[in-house]
């Protein structure tokens, strides 16, 4: 096969992982690779990562792909990665610790120093996100009060896709998408909301000064094009926060469509034209990476996580596709046990810190493959929750695409598409659909043009359309209300033992 360069390296820093892809001047994938990297639990909420993890991933990938092209035939690089994390950087762009993750709930008791001086829906209404631990401000005031001589040293906060375009330029920078995700944003103005960093003690001279994502950063120094193998001078792009490049990767770049993402967590995503806020159920708004739009991300906790820890723990040597076989022959509703998948609290809809994960319904017949079937319909009914909060926004999916690794799994993909009832797309690389937002970004940064059908087109491909069982989307529903009685039942006891 022929393909066109010049080529593009498109990153994307994942929670266990990065992936890659080499994609051609006509959107043609050359070539993927997944590289995994392990993350650091000191106790029960904390989630930490080494962010060196991410540069020798790249560097690893980056190998790969320089046996199949010359490197002087790449364009440019660009990457996105997971948002609401922090990680201090010195005035040489050293890192001072180990990255924060969005999943590690050690802020909690500084989101409620926030709870008391300020009104939670105005805090929602200014930075798009409700009060929660999840988020990179209650992880900064940690650091603040925890290790004094860090924050001192602290010249940036950063995150992740931002350390390597450090690593790479030199530049210390951010967009508007990962600053959003931090709770110390004005979504509607983009700029950094002075009166809360205020508060917290956060000096606003240790943040980047946010700009838009598909912006070049800047270009590949002497010393990371020799370390990394790439020429000198390559432009990079600013990068965003991974849902902004999934929603281009899954052709979710408009209100009519949305994206289901079935990753390390799982979220429902919608781009929108304006900033939507609902401050009852407080769907987290964030800037877009496409200039003047906002997007809705709406996600639960736990998902793809909870099935590699019961696949880990509880199933090996069996593969993933073994146990979806065996799944597969069980009846909808998994004998009648029901799973809450909240294994490291939960975001939507509840944001409880404090939730955890329970098997309801466990009897003697049940078995490995009842359990695990449990956990792909217990995510599936965690979607519905957040999929009827859109709804009672008058949000009306005209398409609909599932994305991310667990979309490979026909099985797990069916069962959301029969507990949502929701026609979907089948894309045809539902794993790399951040990865190519990612590429997609990147060619119309270095061709400056506008995102269109075209370019879609061309970097985003489909293999057709799945439909829900409209007989099982029926029986599922009566799970669903039982699953919905579950979480009130069980709060009080999760709390205690939390």
């Amino acid at each position: 096969m022929h393909f066109s360069p010049p080529y593009v390296l498109a990153f994307d820093l994942g929670t266990t992982a990065c992936k890659g892809v080499l994609v051609d001047s006509e959107g043609v994938l050359i070539d993927k690779m997944t590289q995994e990297y392990p993350s650091i639990t000191l106790k029960s909420g904390y989630l930490e990562q080494n962010p060196l993890v991410w540069w020798d991933s790249i560097k690893t990938i980056s190998s790969r792909f320089l046996r199949k092209i010359d490197s002087k035939d790449i364009g440019g690089l660009g990457f996105c990665g997971t948002m609401a994390s922090a990680l201090p950087v010195d005035k040489r762009g050293e890192p001072l610790r180990n990255a924060i993750l969005y999943a590690d709930m050690r802020g909690v008791n500084y989101t409620n120093k926030l709870i008391k001086e300020f009104d939670a829906k105005d805090i929602y209404t200014l930075t798009g996100n409700p009060i929660s631990p999840v988020y990179s401000l209650s992880k900064w005031m940690w650091i603040k009060e925890n290790e004094p001589n860090i924050f001192k040293n602290t010249f940036k906060f950063i995150q992740s896709k931002d350390f390597l375009v450090l690593k790479l330029t030199g530049e210390i920078t951010t967009d508007f998408v990962d600053s959003s995700a931090t709770m110390a944003f004005d979504v509607t103005k983009r700029k950094w909301a002075g009166e809360i960093l205020s508060f917290c003690g956060i000096p606003l001279d240790k943040l980047p000064e946010p700009q838009p994502s598909i912006n070049i950063a800047g270009e590949l120094t002497s010393k990371s094009a020799q370390e990394i193998g790439l020429k000198r001078g390559l432009p990079v792009i600013v990068g965003c926060g991974d849902t902004a490049a999934l929603l281009a990767g899954s052709r979710a770049v408009n209100s009519e469509c949305g994206t289901v993402y079935l990753g390390a967590a799982a979220e429902i995503d919608l781009t929108t034209e304006r900033p939507m806020f609902n401050t009852q159920s407080m769907i987290p708004v964030r800037c877009h990476a496409i200039p003047n739009k906002w997007f809705n991300s709406a996600s639960a906790m736990t998902s793809g996580t909870a099935l590699k820890w019961f696949v880990k723990q509880f199933c090996r040597p069996e593969s993933y596709r073994e146990m979806d076989r065996k799944a597969n022959r069980i009846p909808i509703g998994s004998g009648g046990l029901i799973f809450l998948p909240y294994l490291s609290g939960e975001r939507m809809p509840i944001w409880d810190p404090y939730a955890r994960g329970a098997f309801i319904g466990v009897n003697t017949a049940s078995s490995k493959a009842h359990f695990y079937r449990s956990i792909l319909e217990g995510v599936a009914f965690s979607l519905k929750s957040i999929f009827e909060i859109y709804r009672d926004m008058n949000v009306q999916f005209e398409e609909i695409s599932v994305s991310g690794g667990g979309a490979e799994s026909i099985l797990w993909k069916q069962i959301v598409i029969d507990v949502l009832g929701l026609k979907c797309y089948e894309l045809a690389e539902p794993k790399e659909a951040t990865s190519l937002g990612v590429a997609l970004y990147i060619s119309t940064a270095l061709n400056n043009k506008k995102i269109s059908r075209d370019i879609l087109d061309k970097f985003v491909k489909t293999k057709g359309l799945l439909v829900p069982n409209k007989k099982n989307t029926l029986i599922y529903d009566k799970f669903y209300q039982i699953y919905k009685e579950c979480y009130p039942a069980l709060v009080k006891i999760m709390h205690e033992l939390a």
